[in-house]
């Protein structure tokens, strides 16, 4: 692929919120996976396990799960100043949330013993920056991956506050060891992605100093 191509693709993603039910071969999950396995991590350390989520009855419960985190995070941006609120929270969450027609989630798991491979110094200081850094970089590949068999994707970050965290570990058998990350649903879109507003490159882009006029 050449850069064009490459631009074209990320200009193209969108998070997807609403997914049909229509299954997705097997070959495309291999695929996705293949993709996130080759992600920069730190140390090469790989800490990744991920875990494909097939059976609609854990699926209903992890939407479920992240249902209640997000009426949590209601009732939190509703004690906001209004000109502060992030719209998509300003009102109730009813039903199932729209990615849970999605029929595959693949839920990334770090293993946290694997922060022993960094230097000793980073391990002690930004161990846990390069840990998260390693597990968003295998996200994103993924992500990605999906978008070129035309697939939509979104990450569901809300699965990891604490509660949610715990349930989600307790319901799939996860040792302690391992930090649950953003769930990922996969599967064929079921809406049109609204447009995306980008700040003006050359408003973020400075040279040898930070321009503080711009401040």
């Amino acid at each position: 692929m050449n850069y064009e191509g490459f631009l074209e693709l990320i200009k193209k993603r969108r998070s997807i919120r609403k997914f049909k039910s229509d299954p997705i071969p097997d070959e495309y999950i291999d695929k996705i996976i293949e993709a996130a396995r080759w992600a920069p991590s730190g140390g090469n350390s790989q800490p990744w396990e991920f875990i494909v989520i097939k059976k609609k009855e854990l699926r209903d419960k992890i939407a479920e799960i992240a249902q209640e985190q997000y009426a949590i995070t209601h009732k939190m941006e509703m004690l906001r100043e209004p000109k502060l609120r992030f719209p998509k929270y300003t009102t109730p969450p009813a039903g199932k949330p729209g990615f849970a027609t999605a029929p595959i989630f693949i839920l990334p798991c770090g293993d946290t013993r694997t922060k022993e491979i960094y230097p000793s110094s980073m391990a002690m200081t930004i161990g846990d920056s390069i840990f998260i850094t390693t597990m968003a970089n295998a996200l994103i590949y993924m992500i990605l991956a999906a978008n070129t068999l035309g697939l939509g994707a979104q990450q569901v970050s809300v699965i990891e506050t604490p509660f949610a965290q715990a349930q989600i570990k307790a319901l799939l058998k996860i040792p302690k060891e391992f930090m649950v990350y953003e769930l990922l649903v996969i599967g064929y879109p079921d809406m049109e992605p609204p447009g995306k507003t980008m700040r003006d490159r050359n408003k973020m882009v400075h040279y040898d100093f930070f321009d503080v006029s711009r401040y």
